[in-house]
């Protein structure tokens, strides 16, 4: 069965047949350690509040604030920590663990770093590997992680161990194979433009919706479930996904009016400059009204689109 073919089977949570440790006490770490209570041996974070949080919420877990309080490991660590902390940690573990880290897997989750990142683990036997779950964790809470696809980089020999434990979490494992820097950037990019980017357009609505005084809590919701679930669909169907408003209809004129009544909110002014453009840089030209209006209202955004 492909990669592509298992996205349509149904998520499962269940036991792991290994136990845990995990480094890094933040959202992702500690969404991984409340689903998978049970099999954490330890979890290592740094800050003392979120020490203290966790407890809050594991009271028979052993909860630590370095490596250096560890003794033993467990089959699996995850690496629940920043982009920038992952070399120095992989450096920690195989100057702490040595060869104790012989046939141990280690996961690290960062999005945009290949398995690489680990690599000095791989020196005293260890099993490095990427997985990360391509999805929206707000705070750390087990549900963001149910349903969502995982990207992995590993090993054959560790495809068992990661599978159990994606699965274990209700994900579902997409096999990346061994990727290069760019693609991994590009993985990573696909999930902030649709998370990141997303929620950025939607405060930009919430900032509009407060200047023309409506209740956002009221008109918001059914236009944003409306374009999600349309978008979603179009995903599942492959067709292009469907859009309305003046851009379409070519409408020059309220988008000229739009430009004007933001002119007293200059910020959202710009921000709604760039929305415009990015969505007429898939299209080979636009209105040359359109491209006056980009030049006047906001310079810095030009209409270079048109003309390329």
């Amino acid at each position: 069965m492909s990669s592509l073919e298992s996205l349509q089977i149904a998520p499962s949570v269940g036991a792991l047949p290994f136990r845990i440790g995990i480094v890094g006490g933040g959202r992702v770490g500690g969404a991984i350690a409340r689903a998978l209570a049970p099999n954490v041996a330890w979890i290592v974070a740094r800050s003392p509040q979120r020490r203290w949080q966790l407890r809050r919420w594991l009271e028979w877990t052993p909860i630590v604030g370095t490596l250096e309080e560890i003794a033993v490991l467990p089959q699996a660590l995850i690496l629940a920590v920043p982009d920038s902390a992952l070399a120095s940690i992989a450096v920690d573990l195989a100057r702490r663990f040595g060869r104790q880290l012989e046939g141990v897997l280690v996961v690290h989750c960062s999005g945009v770093l290949t398995r690489s990142a680990i690599a000095p683990v791989e020196s005293f036997g260890g099993n490095a590997a990427a997985a990360h779950p391509f999805t929206m964790i707000p705070e750390p809470d087990p549900m963001w992680l149910y349903g969502a696809a995982w990207g992995v980089e590993a090993t054959e020999v560790a495809r068992e161990q990661i599978e159990h434990l994606i699965s274990a979490l209700g994900g579902i494992p997409y096999w990346l194979g061994e990727v290069c820097p760019q693609r991994k950037a590009l993985y990573h990019l696909a999930a902030v433009l649709a998370s990141n980017v997303t929620t950025a357009a939607i405060a930009a609505a919430l900032r509009a919706a407060r200047a023309a005084a409506i209740p956002a809590e009221l008109f918001l919701p059914p236009i944003l479930r409306a374009t999600i679930e349309s978008a979603i669909a179009s995903l599942r169907q492959g067709t292009t996904i469907a859009r309305t408003g003046p851009l379409e209809r070519g409408d020059v004129e309220t988008i000229e009016r739009h430009l004007a009544a933001l002119e007293v909110y200059p910020s959202l002014q710009q921000q709604y400059c760039a929305f415009l453009r990015a969505m007429l840089s898939e299209r080979d030209h636009g209105p040359r009204a359109l491209a006056l209006l980009l030049h006047r209202y906001c310079s810095a955004f030009g209409a270079e689109v048109f003309h390329r």
